[in-house]
């Protein structure tokens, strides 16, 4: 009886801290893998910038006018559609 309550908390652990880790580790990696030049994108520190090169473990990103930094493909963190500075069409007209 003891053994059947210890599998079972094992089994519960695994399904409540490792499957989402999991599933968080997955979803990272292809977006990751996806990133390419001319995304807009979230880096893990806050910094915010446009993607110039993609390279196998890096990415050139444009984070000022004429200023990149090179940083690794594992600290990007979001694809963003538009930086949160900018306004949409809407109320750049008003």
């Amino acid at each position: 009886m003891p053994t059947i309550l210890l599998l079972a908390l094992l089994v519960g652990m695994w399904v409540l801290i490792f499957l989402p880790q999991q599933r968080r580790m997955k979803a990272h990696q292809a977006l990751v893998a996806s990133v390419k030049a001319g995304d807009r994108v979230l880096l893990s520190s806050g910094v915010y910038g446009s993607v110039t090169e993609v390279m196998d473990s890096a990415l050139y990103l444009e984070v000022a006018d004429g200023i990149e930094i090179l940083v690794s493909r594992s600290q990007l963190q979001e694809i963003l559609e538009a930086f949160p500075t900018e306004l949409p069409a809407a109320a750049e007209e008003e």
